[in-house]
């Protein structure tokens, strides 16, 4: 329905705490992302496999001191990540972090 609030579109993103991002939604919800949860939930290629979609990412490896450095836009639908371990390759559309703020994460394969 044209004019009513997005359930995936952003009005802000910013820094809760310094283990926090939060994402307030059009649709008024506040999602709150641990950063180093959200870290091992980079959907890249690096990360996860793209043919299988089975998770290649140790999430041993992220160390809970992972923090955000830059958030970048892509495009209208997207942020692209930079983290303190240097990874920057993943692009978090915004469908798919509202689906982790939901619970509702694609599974692995």
């Amino acid at each position: 329905m044209p004019g009513a609030p997005s359930r995936e579109k952003p009005v802000s993103i910013e820094k809760a705490g310094e283990e926090t991002l939060r994402i307030v939604w059009e649709d008024g919800a506040v999602s709150d992302f641990n950063v180093a949860a959200l870290r091992r939930a980079c959907p890249c290629a690096g990360c996860v496999d793209e043919w299988s979609g089975k998770r290649k990412l140790d999430p041993l490896s992220v160390l809970e001191s992972v923090r955000p450095i830059r958030i970048e836009p892509v495009g209208r639908y997207a942020i692209r990540i930079i983290w303190s371990d240097h990874h920057d390759t993943g692009i978090y559309s915004f469908t798919y972090l509202r689906s982790l703020a939901d619970g509702k994460a694609p599974k692995e394969k």
